[in-house]
């Protein structure tokens, strides 16, 4: 008898998280022998964490913050993308210990937004908020959608200069803090990449009152649900896609890089996550 699948995703502090309630559902719908378990792991313990898991026969694991970045030197291969983006959130483990970093957040934020709303005004650009992973993922995913440029701000203007000179290929525009929102009304697609909105964080603030009425606004920031930034778009008749489905389909790419399965957002995974927020 073959012994069991581990993974599981790491992070520090690790409180909420839903990655076990995901990755646990699709291993029982699609007959894994395995368990996926919350690992928190304090960044002094980043190394020792990684050869524990090594020497017990992990498969993989995730990684969310403050490790994304921190972990690149433990790891003997990182994948081009990942590289790209400076950042790793699923790592895979082979049978010989290979251990190899990959960036799904890109992947997970674009069919998210593909799946939640059938078209969005391609003909603007779209603006993206924040400078971090998450907005690279935002930015490299949305540079392959046929829209004229991507925008990006930032409250420090050199780390969204320093996204579009990396990732931008020559179709990203920085624009000022203070000029976001000028930049909204312009936008087909407006993406919040940063953690404003997020519980025990202040609200983005940015000006929706002259977005067209065709415009989408996302959030990544799922806890909650439903952040002020969305609740505003929804009250001015703007469609909105929440974060939830981001961490499903990034959640989809990594248990396919480690089980070489593609599994489904169905409806019963569909009903236990919003169950969560209610």
């Amino acid at each position: 008898m073959s012994n069991p699948h581990k993974a599981a995703v790491i992070g520090w502090p690790l409180t909420h998280t839903l990655s076990p309630v995901i990755h646990s559902h699709w291993m029982a719908t699609h007959g894994v022998d395995g368990v996926y378990e919350k690992m928190p792991v304090a960044p002094d313990d980043l190394g020792s964490a990684i050869n524990k898991m090594k020497m017990e026969g992990y498969v993989g694991f995730n990684i969310t913050v403050p490790h994304k970045e921190m972990i690149i030197p433990h790891l003997d291969i990182v994948a081009p993308l990942a590289r790209l983006m400076g950042a790793v959130n699923t790592v895979k483990i082979d049978e010989n210990g290979v251990i190899t970093g990959f960036n799904t957040d890109g992947i997970g934020l674009v069919a998210n937004l593909q799946k939640s709303v059938a078209s969005w005004p391609k003909d603007k650009p779209a603006l993206v908020l924040g400078a971090g992973g998450a907005a690279r993922a935002a930015a490299l995913g949305l540079l392959n959608e046929d829209l004229p440029f991507v925008m990006i701000s930032n409250r420090t203007r050199e780390k969204a200069e320093t996204v579009a000179a990396e990732v931008g290929r020559g179709r990203m525009v920085v624009i000022d803090w203070n000029s976001r929102h000028e930049a909204a009304a312009s936008s087909g697609l407006i993406v919040n990449t940063t953690v404003l909105g997020m519980h025990g964080n202040p609200a983005l603030d940015v000006d929706l009152s002259r977005a067209g009425k065709d415009t989408v606004v996302y959030d990544i920031v799922y806890q909650p649900l439903i952040t002020p930034l969305l609740n505003e778009a929804a009250e001015r008749g703007l469609r909105t896609v929440t974060g939830l489905g981001m961490l499903v389909y990034q959640a989809a790419a990594a248990f396919k890089i480690w089980f070489d399965i593609m599994p489904e957002y169905d409806d019963v995974l569909k009903e236990r996550l919003e169950a969560v927020f209610r």
